[in-house]
């Protein structure tokens, strides 16, 4: 008997109409000659792909099979020639992230709801364009450019593309993104497909919600076991597209073998991530049961989240955070294709991971109105991982990534980052060898996070291996924050030792996202470490930083402004303390206060270029200097 190795898929959808031309552009203009490179990868492999199918069906494999009412289409081939194939695989998801109140209306008072962006999905059937959900302005917001003409299956593919963009003519089926275009490709010849969208058409986001399952109907292994938890040649293909198209982020599924189980993976009940849900760059998505939000406007999660019980495990073979984050996939109402008004309920990570793509999507759109740009895929990621609520075991875990998706929080984070200086998010770029330091300031109220996620370039396949935990990181770049008292905090990491037990912290080296986390600090200062490990490849490393649980804070420049144009001494004092300037700065025109470490003020409004310190208790305070936009610190011990 031939062995059949199903490769399980869903995905979604996106229109020509897109953003602005000028914002565009600005993304094509940041692309380098690695793009091109890529495309020729990529164009070799998928013509590799594809002789090799035509080689297998010239052998009498099928190139389609339809079993159980679903269809199966053979599209990948293994090292040994193993067929493989692909098959297909919101009212309360909208709550359950949080994403409602971006929404007009929605609480924010932000009026975010997807207008003139666009997402891209890749699926097994065509979405029906025609659905009134859709309509606007006498037309369809979603195009499929290339859709199948064969077994047509796109009950799927609409329930998907109207969890993201339905306008919510229904209000049960409301999208995430409801007035955003959507443009739906079938699954052949995705990976050029999404490189020329990303390319060419300065794809943001798409959503992809498909794998190889372990397991075949009839309850067998439909895999080698090496082949769950690798990071295999397609888990590489896909961050080759992510490192040539740093502003585009793949959102996948994690998938739906959650209740199963098989010998030989890393621990019983884990390790079930197949293909491209391996990759490092990507956002794999998990599926939550509905979340229970308080009413009262906050955003809280109330309760316990609770995993649906078919939502696939990770890690990844090399013991990295996978699914990365949680979606709301249960019991999802959206659109169906039986007429163009007709809806249906469906449930799986098919479902989590549109409810998740579409909210990134508004995320996306807010930065914009922000910032007048927007964010790169590994901001866009590592936002949406510092600031999801933690679900399951304390940090992350193989079962929910980083926790359930907050889109409240995450659109908060980014308003603080811009009007006030409780919120850091920022683009770096760490250069051989050198590091990065940033001095922050925290009252004690809220837990001091910092992350940092980077696009690492893609790492060395490892097809055949059983569970290698060799890791796939290119680049290793290292966070750290040090207190006051000398004490370091670590990255959250998983141990691969003990798979279903709680992360720990320490040095990890496998994970392009990291996490410091301090729980209930005490108020003060903060130094943050960025640095790496070995060499670079390339010379530096683009990376994002998203800091939060902070009051103030001050980075390189400044210390760089403070040290050489304004000095202060003696420091440690007794009694005073002088300060003085370089002719080029006027201390006059400078607010300066002096605060203790709980963040109480001392001395208000010091004009004075002596400080008298003499009645205070012996500590350590905070001098701080503001003018304008301008500000830092600097640390004051009286002996």
């Amino acid at each position: 008997m031939k062995k059949l190795i199903l490769f399980v898929l869903v995905s979604c959808t996106l229109n020509l109409y897109s953003q602005t031309k000028e914002e565009k552009q600005k993304i094509l203009n940041s692309f380098d000659n690695e793009a091109k490179s890529t495309v020729s990868f990529i164009n070799e492999r998928e013509t590799e792909i594809n002789n090799q199918i035509k080689e297998l069906l010239l052998k009498g494999y099928p190139e389609e099979i339809v079993s159980n009412g679903k269809l199966f289409k053979l599209r990948r081939v293994t090292l040994n020639n193993t067929p493989i194939y692909f098959t297909l695989d919101n009212a309360d998801a909208a709550e359950s992230t949080r994403t409602n109140f971006l929404h007009t209306g929605g609480g924010l008072g932000l009026n975010i709801n997807g207008e003139n962006m666009n997402i891209a999905t890749w699926d097994g059937g065509p979405t029906l364009v025609t659905h009134n959900e859709f309509q606007s302005g006498g037309s369809s917001r979603i195009v499929t450019p290339d859709a199948s003409s064969s077994n047509d299956q796109s009950l799927h593919s609409t329930h998907v593309s109207g969890t993201i963009v339905a306008q919510g003519l229904n209000i049960q089926a409301k999208g995430m993104a409801p007035e955003a275009f959507l443009k739906s490709f079938d699954w052949d010849n995705d990976e050029s497909e999404v490189l020329n969208e990303a390319l060419n058409e300065a794809l943001l986001i798409s959503n992809h919600s498909y794998g190889v399952p372990i397991f075949n109907s009839d309850g067998g292994m439909n895999v080698p076991t090496w082949y769950p938890g690798c990071y295999n040649s397609d888990a590489r293909a896909w961050d080759v597209i992510s490192a040539a198209a740093p502003y585009y982020l793949m959102v996948a599924s994690a998938g739906n073998e959650g209740s199963a189980t098989y010998s030989g993976g890393l621990a019983n009940g884990y390790d079930k991530l197949t293909g491209n849900k391996v990759s490092k760059n990507n956002l794999v998505v998990a599926n939550a049961q509905d979340a229970f939000i308080n009413p009262n406007g906050s955003g809280d999660l109330l309760g316990t989240l609770f995993i649906n019980s078919s939502s696939s495990q990770g890690p990844t073979d090399d013991g990295r955070v996978k699914p990365d984050i949680t979606g709301n996939g249960t019991g999802v109402f959206s659109t169906s294709n039986t007429s163009n008004s007709t809806y249906a309920t469906l449930t799986g990570t098919s479902m989590s991971a549109p409810n998740v793509s579409g909210s990134l999507l508004l995320l996306q759109q807010y930065y914009n109105t922000v910032y007048s740009n927007y964010m790169k895929a590994a901001t866009l990621k590592g936002l949406a991982c510092h600031t999801a609520d933690d679900a399951g075991n304390a940090g992350p875990d193989p079962i929910f990534g980083w926790g359930l998706l907050n889109s409240k929080l995450a659109a908060e984070t980014i308003e603080n980052s811009n009007i006030d200086t409780n919120a850091i998010i920022s683009e770096l770029n760490l250069q051989q060898g050198s590091d990065y330091n940033l001095t922050v300031f925290t009252d004690g109220i809220e837990n001091l996070k910092a992350t940092i996620v980077w696009t690492d370039p893609a790492g060395t396949a490892k097809d055949g291996q059983l569970n290698s935990p060799v890791a796939a990181l290119v680049n290793d770049l290292d966070i750290r924050i040090l207190d006051l008292s000398g004490n370091t905090y670590l990255p959250y990491k998983l141990n691969l030792s003990n798979v279903a037990g709680a992360a720990t912290k320490g040095d990890n080296t496998v994970d392009n996202v990291e996490q410091v986390e301090i729980e209930f600090p005490i108020a003060g200062e903060y130094e943050i470490q960025i640095s790496h490990k070995g060499n670079i490849q390339g010379g530096s490393q683009d990376y994002s930083l998203i800091v939060t649980g902070i009051t103030d804070y001050l980075n390189t420049k400044d210390v760089e402004f403070q040290n050489t144009l304004i000095r202060l001494w003696p420091n440690p004092a007794k009694e005073t303390i002088n300060l003085s300037s370089d002719s080029s700065v006027d201390l006059t025109d400078w607010n300066i206060n002096l605060y203790d470490l709980q963040g109480r003020l001392i001395i208000k409004n010091i004009k004075s270029q002596q400080i008298d310190i003499s009645t205070l208790n012996s500590g350590v305070y905070v001098l701080d200097f503001k003018n304008g936009n301008q500000s830092f610190q600097k640390k004051v011990i009286k002996e």
